[in-house]
């Protein structure tokens, strides 16, 4: 990837981002970029009893805020520099729950046009192969 920064330098900018751009709420999750992808990007959410409803399951609101939080992130880490955005569209299928406890987060970049660009994200439970949750999330770039 020339002209992009190297990955240690794009995953600093992620956890930047998360303290500096991101709204408190967002914050709280404690969302940490792993691996930035030749297509996206990777993550870990840690357990978290605060975004948890009965049956220590995670809410979908979370889930959404989550993916709708990494598919941006995962646009910053390869548009160098970072180009500013807005979600135009999310749709998330909720398939399996997902329970309290750490959560595997990939981000997959479908298009990264001049104007637009659509995200696939997938949630897992920690080690698991089996997708909790899977969002396809538009963004326009402003």
């Amino acid at each position: 990837m020339p002209d992009k920064p190297n990955s240690e330098a794009r995953i600093a900018l992620l956890n930047d981002m998360l303290a500096d751009v991101f709204a408190p709420m967002i914050q709280a999750m404690n969302i940490t970029p792993i691996e930035i992808t030749g297509d996206g990007a990777r993550f870990e959410v840690p357990q978290n009893a605060d975004i948890v409803r009965g049956g220590d399951i995670i809410c979908g609101q979370a889930i959404a805020a989550i993916a709708d939080t990494v598919g941006v992130l995962a646009l910053s880490a390869h548009n160098a520099p970072a180009r500013e955005m807005t979600t135009v569209d999310m749709t998330t299928h909720f398939t399996r729950p997902l329970f309290l406890g750490p959560l595997d987060i990939t981000a997959s970049i479908v298009s990264n046009g001049r104007r637009m660009a659509t995200v696939r994200i997938e949630a897992r439970q920690k080690g698991e192969e089996k997708i909790g949750a899977v969002s396809t999330c538009a963004y326009a770039y402003v």
